[in-house]
């Protein structure tokens, strides 16, 4: 009897648990966007931005924002890197309009990750493999919680828009191409797929070289994957050529040598030697995400025991899995390319770039445990015809998912590691109070016209999950010289604070 009550209670369906993990994604988002309002400018945004932030106080036309922000496009393609889309980009951040438009970035950049990353998962589980809505709701929630709740880095995945805007926005590009693709495919050839794919690979062309590389491997596995039966499909590689124009564009610029160094450039034996490397660092990775984060690889095994069940009621599945090793293989080939453009340029990398590959990781993690759940499934149920949901979840379930459990909370500082942890201790230590304080007295000398000569008075160094550059006391300084240059200023010092 205790038995059959305990089947019952973990028998309970997809769409409930879809309403937990809802509310709970919702509450783990709510420290995020509490700090919205906190959340300013620095260093490149101003480094970036200033020549477009005068034409606006100049002119305030949108047009002649846009040429001032692609002559900076321009300059920086020969002085510093080739992104050209990015950095166009870069050059129109929200402070270029009005100090207090800063506060979007956050509310972008999470709407870019969860609006690209559902369109994608949900064409593939329920319009692909004809998993119910409930079951992809859960999928997706708790993709999207690892992935957000576990960034590398706070400041470049969400905050700060400089870094969010080189790397989330090319990240959504690609998932945006990889659903034209899907599109494409599937419903022979409709032009409105082919010129979404056109746009978005275009575009990736002058973005990080990490999504810029995702997005051309899916496209070479959907191309093959289709070509026997539909050799229309072929035409996915103007789109693909499109790309490779914009990145030639970019690899050629000048400023690359001075970001660089150089020896930077085309080299057969650096290429060699970065393949290599590539899957060092991804069998390493693994190792490193399993240290660091295996709340989020306990979020992806519930995924994995979601989709197994959703494939056993299935009365009859659309695809049979064959070589679900070989499948393995190949994501995780995909996800160590990732690694490829930070090698091959043997430079430091920022905070997006291991954003992206954690984001990367994630998805290729998902393929596999979707695919594997449904050869599982295909498995077990040509042995078997009766699934009891409530008794596997009770005896084989619930057990693996108390070890992992377990295995989480043995690792000190696990859950800390949570962007909802850092945002939450940020507020309630009263660090993010002191912030804002010391950055609207900062805002408000230097959107004092009659001051020329400023004299800022030093700030704390807890900035928590934000990204803030400090203005030195050498008036020289690059910090001190983009702050002047933003806000039309002939001196920018930083002085110690009274006490």
């Amino acid at each position: 009897m205790k038995k059959k009550f305990l089947a019952g209670v973990f028998a309970c369906d997809h769409r409930k648990i879809a309403i937990i993990l809802a509310v709970l994604f919702m509450l783990g988002l709510l420290p995020i966007l509490y700090l919205s309002g906190y959340v300013h400018a620095t260093g490149d945004d101003y480094g970036y931005g200033y020549p477009a932030h005068l034409a606006w106080l100049e002119t305030h036309n949108l047009f002649q924002t846009m040429k001032a922000a692609a002559g900076m496009t321009k300059q920086c393609w020969y002085g510093w890197q080739g992104t050209w889309f990015t950095m166009f980009l870069m050059a129109l951040q929200p402070e270029v309009f009005s100090p207090n438009l800063y506060g979007i970035v956050p509310w972008v950049m999470l709407a870019v990750i969860i609006g690209s990353t559902s369109l994608v998962l949900h064409y593939l589980l329920v319009k692909k493999l004809k998993i119910s809505a409930a079951t992809f709701f859960c999928v997706d929630l708790l993709v999207l919680t690892a992935m957000i709740q576990f960034f590398p880095s706070t400041k470049s995945g969400i905050f700060w828009y400089n870094g969010t805007v080189h790397y989330i926005v090319p990240y959504g590009l690609a998932m945006a191409a990889m659903y034209c693709f899907f599109r494409f495919a599937d419903e022979d050839g409709r032009a409105r797929w082919f010129w979404g794919a056109c746009v978005c690979m275009t575009l990736l062309g002058g973005s990080s070289y990490l999504a810029a590389l995702l997005a051309p491997i899916v496209l070479i596995y959907v191309v093959l994957f289709h070509i026997p039966k539909k050799r229309f499909v072929r035409r996915l590689f103007f789109p693909l050529l499109l790309e490779a124009v914009g990145l030639y564009v970019s690899m050629i610029s000048p400023g690359n040598k001075n970001r660089g160094g150089e020896d930077f450039g085309f080299h057969i034996g650096r290429i060699l030697t970065t393949i290599g490397r590539c899957f060092v660092e991804g069998f390493s990775g693994i190792a490193r995400y399993v240290r660091q984060y295996p709340a989020a690889l306990v979020l992806m095994a519930v995924a994995f025991f979601l989709l197994y069940e959703a494939f056993r009621r299935q009365e009859r599945q659309v695809f049979s899995f064959p070589l679900p090793g070989a499948f393995a293989a190949l994501m995780f080939a995909t996800w160590c390319a990732m690694f490829a453009p930070g090698l091959y340029a043997g430079v430091d990398v920022s905070g997006g770039v291991p954003n992206t590959i954690w984001q990367v990781f994630l998805l290729a993690l998902l393929a596999v445990l979707t695919y594997c759940a449904g050869w599982l499934a295909d498995r077990h149920k040509r042995r078997q015809k009766a699934y009891d949901v409530g008794k596997t979840r009770l005896r084989v379930f619930l057990p693996i998912l108390l070890l992992l459990l377990l295995f989480v909370f043995s690792r000190k500082g696990t859950l800390k590691d949570t962007t909802f942890y850092k945002c939450w201790d940020f507020i309630v230590t009263g660090q993010a109070d002191d912030y804002r304080e010391q950055m609207q007295e900062r805002l408000s000398i230097l959107l004092d016209p009659s001051a020329k000569e400023v004299e800022l008075p030093a700030m704390n160094s807890e900035q928590g999950p934000f990204m803030h550059m400090e203005v030195l006391e050498d008036p020289n300084a690059w910090s001190n010289t983009v702050v002047r240059q933003f806000f039309g200023k002939d001196r920018v010092v930083r002085v110690p604070r009274r006490q």
